[in-house]
């Protein structure tokens, strides 16, 4: 019996590896071509929103800097002082 893992390979095409074992970038396996085509594609999408979450994390790591620094100019600029909280998303 193999024991095979699925899961995404974001710079490769090959989402399922043997377990315990290097992937050499082909499937372990033989599949019929609908299921590797199935397999091929979702790993194609799967990475794709996998990068842009990753972007956008960076996004929102930069903007919510940007939020604290304009907190900061915001609680400055008022007249007698100002305490402002900013919120990170």
């Amino acid at each position: 019996m193999k024991y095979l893992v699925l899961g995404c390979d974001v710079v490769g095409d090959c989402p399922l590896k043997e377990e315990n074992e290097l992937s050499d970038g082909a499937m372990p396996v033989e599949l019929s071509p609908e299921l590797t085509a199935e397999l091929i594609d979702w790993n194609a999408r799967m990475a794709g929103a996998v990068l842009a979450l990753t972007e956008a994390k960076g996004m929102l790591q930069r903007l919510n800097a940007a939020g604290e620094g304009l907190a900061e100019q915001v609680a400055a600029a008022v007249v007698g002082g100002a305490k402002v909280r900013f919120i990170r998303e």
